[in-house]
């Protein structure tokens, strides 16, 4: 029946996450033809673009592509940065952007974090030097990028916060959302407790756990509490989206790529049928998936995390309290999850339009953001709200901190940059996104998006 579904999907979805899980902690390889299969696709359409560019080499000697190790191959007190290990532990109190943003870089290669979270100023590069090794000399790609944004935002980091107004507002109908969830309860009002949920609470998560809210940290960690209240801890977002997206972005050790080997031995008549209940599926395995990576497994995209468990231990009794004991009746807690998953889906799924790309052994991290990402619909001002700002992958990957009011600023000015120093630049059309995400889920291929 139509409404099992979603909750035989959470099953699949959690059985392919334990699965995962297991196998990349015991560093077993999974069925992986229809992977190679999507990579080539893919692969070849980066590659083919990179090749008809012109590719500067200026300053790329001194970087490599971030590793895809095993996490077995960092230690786990240590911080990777520019290929040197760094002992930041006497700095971690200090951390002008709070405890969690540096801790989140400890035991991996937190190269991309490191930079893209410092565009303002070289001080990180100077408190670095304090630590170990001089860094090696800023990318010039990346600089140029920097010095053309700072130009345009005079205020610095403060220009790319978000004003208080909005925030105010968010929570307003943040609240609204809450309403009608817990009192209301009519299928009507829990769709459109749905739908605010899918975008305010996109919004301040997303915003929040980016640091792009406030300069003051607990700010920012109450807005990624208060987003995720429905939807599941908010920690666990952070290590899959923050760190493994950030980090690897649509590569092997992205957590937020959905890799469902289960899903590609099943015909495509079966996948358009269940089509319907994905967004629901989608949405709700965020929840229990999650919690079974963090506190059981301990492995988030196929690299060890160290949650903590004091946070977590506050955040799961809320969200088991919030889903079990206050989601009656069953008919609207279905319509809640529809109308979220609905709009919050296809949104997200089109930043992962390009996976497995295929870079360049040497590039530097800036150039791999631009090309694991790319931009879709980047002038249409309907789905730059509808999207909540998310059209514009490539200047968030290269600027995660900075608020998405000023993508759009941003836009023709790293544009402008990337085609200087050679770099393929990606701004795709709303319906070959979204007709190549059909052609993913039903195929299990993907259609190539750059000739």
């Amino acid at each position: 029946p139509f409404w099992l579904q979603p909750f035989a999907l959470q099953g699949l979805f959690c059985t392919g996450g334990l699965a995962e899980g297991l196998a990349s902690s015991l560093s077993i390889t999974m069925p992986d033809q229809s992977v190679l299969k999507k990579r080539t696709a893919s692969s070849q359409s980066i590659s083919t673009a990179a090749s008809t560019s012109p590719r500067s080499s200026e300053g790329d000697s001194s970087y490599s592509q971030t590793p895809t190790a095993a996490p077995k191959a960092y230690d786990r007190d240590l911080w990777y940065i520019h290929g040197q290990a760094y002992d930041l532990s006497g700095f971690v109190a200090k951390h002008p952007g709070g405890q969690l943003a540096i801790l989140s870089g400890r035991g991996r290669d937190c190269t991309a974090l490191f930079e893209s979270y410092h565009p303002w100023n070289d001080h990180h590069r100077k408190v670095l030097k304090a630590f170990g090794p001089a860094p090696p000399p800023p990318d010039p790609f990346y600089e140029d990028l920097k010095a053309k944004v700072r130009e345009a935002f005079p205020g610095g980091g403060k220009d790319a916060k978000m004003r208080w107004h909005c925030l105010a507002r968010l929570l307003l109908l943040w609240a609204i959302s809450i309403y009608l969830f817990f009192y209301v309860q009519t299928p009507l009002a829990c769709a459109a407790a749905g739908v605010l949920m899918a975008t305010i609470g996109t919004r301040l998560a997303h915003e929040g756990g980016h640091y792009q809210v406030s300069t003051r940290e607990w700010v920012n960690r109450l807005c990624l509490f208060l987003g995720y209240f429905l939807t599941g801890p908010s920690m666990a977002w952070h290590y899959r989206h923050v760190v493994s997206h950030h980090a690897h972005t649509n590569q092997e050790h992205d957590a937020d790529v959905e890799y469902i080997w289960i899903a590609d031995l099943l015909p495509s008549w079966l996948k358009v049928l269940s089509l319907p209940a994905l967004p629901m599926g989608a949405v709700a395995e965020i929840g229990p998936k999650q919690i079974l990576n963090l506190l059981v497994l301990r492995n988030v995209g196929g690299e060890r995390v160290d949650p903590r468990i004091g946070q977590l231990l506050l955040e799961v009794p809320v969200w088991l309290l919030v889903h079990w004991c206050f989601g009656p009746p069953l008919l609207g807690y279905l319509c809640m999850w529809f109308t979220a998953g609905a709009i919050f889906v296809p949104c997200s799924q089109v930043a992962h339009a390009i996976l497995f790309p295929k870079v360049q052994e040497h590039a530097s991290w800036a150039r791999m953001q631009v090309a694991e990402s790319c931009d879709f619909a980047a002038e249409s001002e309907f789905w730059f709200h509808f999207a909540f700002g998310l059209t514009m992958q490539v200047e968030h990957h290269l600027f995660p901190g900075v608020g998405h009011h000023c993508y759009r600023r941003m836009r023709p000015l790293v544009e402008e940059v990337c085609k200087k120093h050679g770099v393929p630049y990606v701004n795709i059309p709303a319906g070959k996104a979204f007709s190549a995400l059909w052609h993913r889920w039903v195929f299990g291929e993907l259609l190539p998006l750059v000739a």
